[in-house]
């Protein structure tokens, strides 16, 4: 361990030493029903310097979306020969060990993770940190996507929306977000309720170069950032915002509701109509926060 190293680990003590930074690239947001595509696994050790690396893309037996490869770059033809998860979940699981695993925003590669374990019977007990909401917590930013924290935090991410290179990038930013806090307590505080603050979704016309240009997003709830800061991480994405679900409905980002606001339920009219939607069989997403940020990620 040279000298810069040892005074850095002495002056941040609360920094493990040694800790994985995990992405996974999917085929959707739902862990029960879609499948890891692409898996990136960095062996962060502080004390050699030394970073080894576990990636791989995986066959998930089923077709890729198509805006799930307009994101990724990945392709159907890329996964068709590549193993199963069931096949590298062993090594995978030993390349891991103990250690606390690193990822941007953790809820959404946990959840995978331990899905794709769950089927070939392994549990994976490690401790999680989620850099996204340690950034959070850490910095007063317009937005929380992964490629404008690193910008944030001079760490270089050439290739977005790729498990190596989201993974180096997420254990960076954990590590900056945790020298700039002195701390590596992601959790943020929440806000106390009340109606969501003020933006004219009209301000925020849909990019025309966005990933998901020509689709509808609605939001419901209290979120941890504002809704101008929601509004122009969809509208970025080339998503039009809408004040009310309809048929035309694409995405709902459902937060934290008041009872007060929504009944004893915990349920808002938006959310309730978007399921009967598509319970009549319209194709809408609910998503929660950390899905919604996943979604902008990069």
């Amino acid at each position: 361990m040279d000298k810069e190293t040892a005074e850095f680990l002495a002056k941040h003590p609360y920094i493990p030493t040694k800790f994985i930074a995990l992405d996974a690239e999917t085929t959707g947001l739902e862990a029960e029903t879609d499948k890891i595509i692409e898996i990136a696994a960095i062996k962060f050790d502080l004390l050699s310097n030394d970073h080894p690396v576990f990636e791989s893309l995986i066959n998930p037996a089923v077709k890729l979306p198509r805006k799930i490869t307009n994101i990724t770059g990945i392709t159907n033809k890329m996964l068709v020969d590549q193993p199963p998860f069931a096949e590298l979940a062993h090594d995978l699981k030993a390349f891991i060990g103990d250690l606390p695993i690193v990822a941007y925003n953790a809820k959404f590669d946990k959840g995978f993770l331990d899905a794709e374990f769950a089927n070939v019977g392994i549990v994976l007990n490690n401790h999680y940190h989620c850099a996204l909401n340690l950034a959070k917590a850490a910095f007063s930013l317009p937005n929380y996507k992964l490629a404008t924290v690193a910008q944030h935090c001079n760490i270089q991410l050439d290739e977005a929306h790729r498990a190596k290179a989201d993974a180096i990038a997420a254990g960076r930013v954990f590590m900056c977000a945790a020298v700039t806090l002195g701390h590596i307590n992601e959790i943020k505080p929440k806000s106390a309720f009340g109606k969501p603050k003020g933006a004219d979704h009209k301000a925020y016309p849909p990019n025309e170069d966005g990933k998901l240009y020509g689709q509808t997003i609605v939001f419901t709830g209290e979120l941890s950032i504002t809704r101008a800061e929601a509004f122009e991480a969809a509208a970025e994405l080339g998503l039009e915002i809408k004040t009310g679900v309809s048929k035309k409905t694409d995405y709902l980002v459902v937060g934290e509701q008041d009872e007060n606001l929504v009944g004893p339920s915990g349920i808002s009219s938006k959310q309730l109509k978007a399921q009967d939607l598509i319970d009549e069989g319209f194709d809408i997403q609910i998503l929660d926060e950390d899905e919604f940020m996943e979604l902008t990620k990069g």
